[in-house]
């Protein structure tokens, strides 16, 4: 499912070539074009993008190429996730400004087409242009995004924790871009999913709280389980499919998202 068939395709092309630039890699651009145009073909986004990534990864002859990249965003994310912590403690631990800061910790991204992020450190107070009010039940399947935003998502659960909703992290097997892998977050129990597609293609019971727009996206081609989404609508697409400013934060179920993406 290509929300929008030109602009989406048009953001693959950019992100993959983008890649190689940034890893210093231009002499592999004949050949990720070239894989890029059987892509192209597919009528999953998803599996699309995860594809295009691991033959990027294969390209520059490394399984997780923006390894040393997620370790700075790792160590921002951990001074941010301080100030929210102390916030959230001021606030008793409030649990609708613990998932505003997480819809807003969603900032960081190496593949949207023209996307400019702002930092961090003041993008996690930016009210949300879309609030849905779900009732959380007692467990929810935490599907993580980018690894600097995760570190502040660990922060986000312990809220959820002192108000009686108990997570359980969830991330990709294998390295996708910036997104948080098993070994990034060591010292917590996380549940991995096969691959380096999103992980929220393989949640069938439960209930989901996914951040990131690979994640709504994936949702969106195969969501079963009831969820609640956070996300920034950082590219012109997702602003005019949800009738947001570009870049504005996102709460909303997944009933409700599916329902708007059906309306384009």
């Amino acid at each position: 499912m290509w929300l929008d068939e030109a602009s989406c395709k048009l953001c693959i092309i950019t992100s993959r070539t983008g890649d190689l630039i940034r890893l210093n890699r231009p002499d592999k651009l004949p050949e990720i074009l070239s894989e890029l145009s059987k892509l192209l073909r597919l009528q999953s986004r998803s599996e699309a993008f995860s594809t295009s990534f691991r033959i990027v990864a294969k390209l520059v002859g490394d399984d997780d190429p923006y390894r040393d990249y997620k370790t700075k965003l790792i160590a921002i994310g951990k001074r941010v996730a301080e100030a929210v912590r102390m916030r959230l403690e001021q606030a008793s631990w409030d649990i609708v400004m613990a998932l505003r800061i997480a819809a807003a910790a969603n900032i960081v991204d190496t593949s949207v087409l023209g996307y400019r992020p702002k930092k961090l450190e003041e993008a996690v107070w930016d009210p949300p242009s879309i609030e849905e009010r779900v009732e959380l039940p007692n467990s929810v399947y935490y599907v993580l995004d980018n690894a600097g935003e995760a570190q502040v998502d660990l922060v986000v659960a312990e809220a959820l924790e002192r108000n009686g909703v108990k997570s359980t992290f969830v991330v990709r097997a294998q390295p996708y871009e910036i997104d948080i892998i098993e070994k990034d977050i060591s010292t917590y129990r996380v549940v991995t999913t096969p691959g380096n597609i999103s992980p929220v293609r393989w949640i069938r019971d439960g209930f989901i709280l996914a951040k990131g727009i690979a994640n709504l996206e994936a949702y969106l081609e195969w969501g079963e389980a009831p969820a609640l989404l956070l996300f920034r609508a950082k590219c012109d697409v997702l602003s005019r499919v949800f009738s947001v400013p570009r870049n504005a934060p996102i709460i909303i179920s997944g009933q409700t998202a599916k329902a708007i993406s059906q309306l384009r």
